[in-house]
């Protein structure tokens, strides 16, 4: 049976179904519970989030991750491009571009982890400034 702890694991047929009940016996009148059930069961179906249903998210995690993608993205262009170079140099005897295409993979993996490590140095500074602020 729907009621106000389980209403939220229900889909919305089942949901509806309530509603029809309750407003059927809406005429009859409700009890208090009945009621904000019925309201509960409104918000849900019109897509407004009852306040124990929302999270918040830490506002720092949107760049920890940004820079995290942005180091993986910039060793795998870097590995990509220096082989290319390798493999260039190989077919056209340049010793010239081999050089070019190992820096390039050096550097991107060096870029790279930099990114990576920026990304978990601004992680434990606001660890560190949640565990501050808590105190």
């Amino acid at each position: 049976m729907i009621n106000n702890e389980n209403y939220k694991d229900y889909n919305k047929p089942d949901l509806l179904q309530k509603l029809e009940e309750l407003d059927i016996k809406r005429m009859d009148g409700l009890s208090e519970e009945e009621y904000e059930l019925r309201n509960n069961i409104l918000g849900i179906l019109e897509g407004v989030v009852p306040p124990e249903l929302t999270v918040t998210a830490p506002s720092s995690s949107s760049v920890e991750d940004t820079l995290e993608l942005l180091g993986n993205v910039v060793i795998v262009i870097g590995i990509i491009a220096g082989i290319l170079c390798v493999f260039l140099a190989l077919l056209e005897e340049q010793l010239y571009v081999a050089m070019w295409g190992i820096a390039v993979i050096l550097s991107s993996f060096i870029s790279g982890y930099i990114l990576k490590g920026l990304s978990k140095i601004i992680a434990l500074l606001s660890s560190l400034q949640d565990t501050n602020s808590d105190d």
